[in-house]
């Protein structure tokens, strides 16, 4: 079945799943996209430069499965509400440790991106569970397109702010957008009811550098039977 980009149908699906892409769109590109620029402006060698970006990763396999573990058996958004909490955190001490001990500068940036990194299989997962059957694949492209929009506009913006403020100007976006996306959730958590546990899929940990399952598009021969 064709599908095509349709940002508004999925924001009535899942306006949560929506801004949760939009939100980590613009986390993960620029905090990935700035961290060895700043560190490197701040004086760091090349080599510690590149241990920060190679333990940055570990964060997401040190939190994306717990946290979807945890989403498996609970509110998803109350999970969401967590893990943008927490990139905010992270991203205050980035600001409080910025230039200081190498060690305590990867730990915080581990969590960061590993908090932040999360947020993209959560919210998907999240607007899975709202979805019917036939919204999926033109959901999913929509998420992903949502995501791909943030990942362009936002760091542009950072650009432009770091050449008047200097590169930390990207822990400071950070920091907004997660605080930014922390509220819209709890704001829907009150508004809205919670989907039962029954209705809701299982988590699949994914990496927001890559598109979303092509299963939705292409079934295996056991999923047809099952829908049979």
């Amino acid at each position: 079945q064709a599908a095509s980009v349709a940002l508004g149908r999925a924001w009535r699906i899942s306006p949560v799943g929506v801004a949760g892409m939009l939100a980590v769109g613009g986390l993960s590109m620029t905090i990935s996209g700035f961290a060895p620029i700043h560190a490197t402006a701040k004086g760091y060698s090349q080599a510690n430069v590149a241990l920060l970006l190679s333990a940055m990763p570990v964060g997401t396999l040190i939190l994306q499965i717990p946290l979807g573990w945890i989403s498996d058996r609970t509110d998803r958004r109350f999970v969401l509400v967590a893990a943008s909490a927490l990139a905010m955190v992270a991203g205050l001490f980035a600001l409080g440790f910025d230039g200081g001990a190498l060690a305590a500068l990867v730990v915080i940036y581990v969590v960061w991106a590993g908090a932040s990194e999360s947020i993209y299989s959560l919210a998907s997962a999240h607007a899975a569970d709202r979805a019917g059957k036939d919204d999926m694949v033109a959901l999913s492209s929509s998420l992903l397109f949502a995501w791909s929009l943030s990942g362009f506009i936002v760091p542009g913006i950072v650009t432009g702010l770091a050449a008047v403020y200097g590169t930390q100007a990207f822990i400071y976006v950070a920091i907004v957008i997660a605080t930014g996306f922390c509220l819209f959730v709890l704001w829907r958590v009150v508004a809205m009811s919670p989907v039962p546990a029954a209705e809701t899929g299982n988590f699949a940990p994914m990496t927001a550098q890559a598109p979303l399952p092509v299963d939705l598009a292409f079934p295996s021969e056991e999923q047809r039977r099952a829908d049979k």
